[in-house]
């Protein structure tokens, strides 16, 4: 099994997608994904479940920095350039072709695509990025 060399850029990197997406959902872009979402503050702290959504990102991002770390350690491409090319091939290979899945099966619009995925590819190049240059 492989372990990564380097934990501490691996932790960091797991909470990339929390510190972004607090903001990017936020302040940034917080009211606009709520509009488009068709939500409210009162229906978001109606529906909230603090487990699922906070636990499930965090298992998520601790996947997500693992699959970067295990191959930019195999692929050696633990520079800037490297990871940040890890990175953007995992947002164009599987973040894009499964986002789009929400404007194809389950209705939802071309800003809320482009709002998400703007967030994945930030979200993807930071984790990556740091991974590949701190080693």
């Amino acid at each position: 099994m492989y372990l990564p060399q380097n934990w501490l850029p691996f932790i960091v990197a797991i909470l990339f997608p929390m510190i972004v997406g607090s903001l990017w959902y936020g302040p940034i872009f917080g009211k606009m994904w709520m509009r488009m979402m068709d939500l409210t503050e009162d229906k978001i702290k109606e529906t909230l479940n603090p487990v699922k959504s906070y636990g499930g990102s965090i298992i998520g991002s601790v996947l997500t920095a693992y699959v970067f770390s295990l191959l930019i350690t195999y692929m050696n491409m633990g520079t800037l350039s490297g990871g940040l090319t890890i990175g953007f091939a995992a947002w164009v290979g599987f973040a894009l072709p499964m986002g789009w899945q929400s404007v194809a099966w389950e209705d939802k619009g071309y800003g809320l695509f482009i709002l998400n995925q703007a967030y994945n590819l930030i979200v993807y190049l930071l984790m990556a990025g740091l991974i590949g240059v701190w080693r």
